[in-house]
């Protein structure tokens, strides 16, 4: 009986149950925020129009009577010459003329210019030096020839200078030089309206196919 009460007091005694781990709880996934609708680009600033070119204001010829046209022909050979000669543009030259005399050999202005490219005595005597010949305002062959010696000089002091050497055929290179020095940006009206006959007539007669008529 002892021996059996021993056996019954060595068997284990019956664990409990383990409870069951409780079930994580879902996650819940967090909504996305709305999207943001794109703004509308902002309207573009209109570029401002392109400013149109000034349009050069439209070549007006000369207009010559039958008798310029005559006399402007008839000393064509000689301003040819003159300007092989001396390098300068032949119907420079005859835009010169043209603004000085109108071809007529005999002009006179009451300053004292004479012949076809009005030129003052101590200037006509100058030009007759440096050509080695006598002074004859009126003989078109020594006015174009000293003329455009006069020219030519003024051209080279003011490196080549177109405009420049006309107001100081009209004025004089002191005159020039003092305008220059002075800081004058715009030249005498008296000038300006020279310079613009001599060009038109420059024009005209490169219209007209002077010197080869």
């Amino acid at each position: 009986m002892l021996a059996l009460g021993v056996g019954c007091a060595s068997a284990p005694a019956p664990q409990p149950a383990p409870k069951p781990s409780p079930a994580p709880a879902p996650v819940v996934a967090e909504a996305p925020p709305p999207a943001l609708e794109p703004e509308p680009p902002a309207p573009a600033k209109p570029s401002p129009p392109a400013a149109e070119p000034t349009p050069e204001p439209a070549f007006d010829p000369l207009t010559l009577d039958a008798e310029q046209m005559k006399r402007a022909k008839k000393v064509q050979p000689l301003v040819k010459q003159a300007a092989s000669d001396h390098g300068v543009d032949a119907n420079l030259i005859n835009g010169i003329i043209w603004a000085e005399s109108k071809f007529n050999p005999k002009a006179r202005n009451r300053s004292g210019a004479k012949g076809l490219m009005q030129l003052m005595p101590i200037t006509a005597r100058g030009m007759a030096k440096k050509l080695g010949r006598r002074v004859r305002v009126y003989d078109p062959e020594f006015s174009i020839q000293a003329g455009t010696k006069l020219l030519s000089i003024m051209l080279g002091r003011f490196d080549g200078d177109v405009e420049l050497a006309l107001f100081a055929y009209g004025r004089g290179g002191g005159r020039v030089r003092s305008w220059q020095a002075n800081g004058e940006t715009e030249m005498p009206q008296g000038v300006q309206k020279f310079i613009a006959r001599v060009r038109r007539g420059q024009q005209t007669f490169e219209s007209l196919g002077f010197p080869d008529v």
